[in-house]
């Protein structure tokens, strides 16, 4: 038996689930994993995901911070 997986897909009258089921195999690229958050590089978050991210990491933010000063200081981030 293979394995499978849920994808994300739009609630509809024929799928109130959110998600269909797929073959592994048959995976690719831009398909979201059900209930998988997804992975923003720092490059593109914006400002207020940055400094969301960077609080959340226990950082100080300036409050006057350019975008990519935020994005250094995630870059940073041990990961």
């Amino acid at each position: 038996m293979s394995e499978t997986l849920k994808i994300e897909c739009p609630i509809t009258e024929d799928n109130d689930q959110g998600f269909y089921v797929i073959e592994a195999s048959d995976l690719i690229d831009g398909m979201k994993l059900f209930g998988e958050q997804e992975v923003k590089s720092p490059e593109d978050m914006t400002v207020a995901e940055l400094k969301a991210a960077l609080a959340e990491a226990g950082m100080d933010v300036p409050e006057h911070a350019k975008k990519a000063d935020l994005v250094a200081l995630c870059l940073s981030l041990p990961e």
